[in-house]
C-alpha cells in the first residue's frame, strides 16, 4: 500500500489545527510579493480585527524590510502620512463604507500591487487580487465582527501576510500521553 493510499478517518484536534496552519502557511508563501519596501493599509471604518501595531508586526514578519503606513477609509492618514508611491496597498474597505468614487483607482495609481475586497465599483478590474465575499466557499457568519475577522484574514492571506499566531502555549498533555501508551509487558 502506497503512502498516498492511506486514509485518515479520525484526526485529533491538535493535528487538524496543525494541518490547517500548514495549509495557511503554504497559501501565504504562494501569495507573497517580491521586493516590498512600503505597505499601506486602508482601514475599515466599520470593524477592525487587528489594531495598527498587530498589523505592523504581522506585515514585518512577512516583509521584514517594509515600512508600514495606515489610512482611514476616507483617505486621512492614521499616524505618519504615507509617501505618494507605495509597493503594496491592502484595502480593508467593505461594502457600504463611505469612500470617494475614484479612491480605488487613486490607490492603484500610487501602488505597484493592490489587494482588497470587492466592495466598490470596478475594484475587480482595478486591484491585482480581490477577495469577493459573495462568491467565496468559506461560510461567513452573520455577526459583523466575526464576519470581518474572517474576511480581513483572507485579504491578508491574499497579500502574503500570515495571520497565524507566531507562538502559542500548548496544553499540558502529560497525563493524556501516559494513558495512550500500550501496557508494559513484564
Amino acid at each position: 500500500m502506497a503512502h498516498k493510499d492511506i486514509i485518515f478517518n479520525e484526526v485529533d484536534h491538535d493535528t487538524e489545527q496543525a494541518l490547517s496552519q500548514l495549509g495557511q502557511l503554504s497559501r501565504v508563501v504562494k501569495n507573497r510579493f517580491e521586493n516590498i519596501q512600503t505597505v499601506l493599509f486602508v482601514l475599515s471604518s466599520k470593524a477592525m480585527t487587528f489594531d495598527c501595531e498587530s498589523l505592523r508586526q504581522k506585515t514585518l514578519f512577512s516583509y521584514p524590510d517594509a515600512a508600514v503606513f495606515f489610512k482611514s477609509t476616507n483617505g486621512m492618514p492614521v499616524g505618519v502620512d504615507a509617501p505618494g508611491k507605495v509597493d503594496l496597498v491592502i484595502d480593508f474597505t467593505g461594502p457600504g463604507e463611505r469612500q470617494w468614487f475614484t479612491y480605488a483607482r487613486h490607490l492603484k495609481k500610487g501602488a505597484r500591487f493592490c489587494v482588497g475586497r470587492n466592495a466598490g465599483i470596478f475594484r475587480k478590474r482595478i486591484y491585482d487580487r480581490i477577495f469577493d465575499e459573495k462568491t467565496t466557499n468559506i461560510p461567513l457568519p452573520v455577526q459583523r465582527f466575526d464576519r470581518e475577522a474572517i474576511i480581513q484574514k483572507e485579504v491578508l492571506l491574499l497579500a502574503g501576510i500570515s495571520t497565524m499566531p507566531i507562538s502559542t502555549a500548548t496544553p499540558n498533555r502529560e497525563k493524556k500521553i501516559a494513558l495512550d501508551l500500550p501496557p508494559m509487558k513484564g
